[in-house]
């Protein structure tokens, strides 16, 4: 037999206890204020009743007949069996009205936050800074002009064994030939021509003597 074949109804609970059905339910809800609002089991909100409940509703019963009051004897059944709400302190009152502001500043803090970061989207963008017109004005040079291009030690031996083998006019038409050169290029140049012109040798004192 099941648990909810064993329950009976409100007149078959009363009949069995030998009361009538409104001395039940003022019985029933002496135990739910005593017990728990939920100590009786209950199809469609009406009430059924265990073996076990019609035990605890004789007791009450016998207790009636002794004399006490229906909740009296409730609350001497189930005393101690109800849970009492924890009382709180002061102390867990300002703890928890701490914790109540600090929530509320994070929240105004988040709402600050949100709105700058809004506010940054919506700007423009700087302009990009372009560069001056003079520095556009500027000459390409090419890298030959700037940076003289690697040379080996052999390599720099024999220059110097041809420039000494080299007479005093082919150095200058050489030096001639390179400024030619920069000049198409375009490549600054620093000395002119007339610099670059050999100085006339210079007769020494005593061949002037001995002439």
């Amino acid at each position: 037999m099941s648990e909810k074949s064993e329950q009976m109804k409100t007149s078959e609970a009363a009949q069995a206890l030998g009361v009538s059905e409104n001395t039940l339910r003022k019985y029933s809800q002496a135990v739910e204020k005593a017990a728990s609002p939920a100590y009786f089991p209950r199809v469609k909100n009406t009430r059924r009743y265990r073996p076990e409940d019609l035990t605890v509703l004789k007791q009450m019963q016998d207790l009636v007949k002794a004399g006490q009051k229906v909740d009296q004897a409730a609350q001497e059944l189930f005393a101690g069996e109800k849970e009492e709400a924890p009382v709180k302190t002061a102390r867990e009152d300002q703890l928890e009205a701490a914790l109540a502001a600090k929530d509320q500043e994070i929240a105004e803090l988040k709402e600050q936050l949100a709105q700058l970061t809004a506010a940054k989207a919506a700007e423009k963008p700087e302009a990009a800074l372009e560069p001056a017109a003079d520095v556009l004005d500027l000459p390409d040079f090419d890298d030959g002009f700037l940076e003289d291009e690697p040379v080996t030690p052999e390599q720099k031996r024999a220059q110097v064994v041809a420039d000494m083998a080299k007479s005093d006019q082919e150095v200058h038409e050489e030096l001639l030939s390179r400024a030619q050169e920069n000049a198409a290029k375009g490549a600054p140049t620093y000395r002119t021509l007339a610099d670059m012109q050999l100085a006339p040798k210079k007769t020494p004192w005593w061949k002037k003597i001995f002439k």
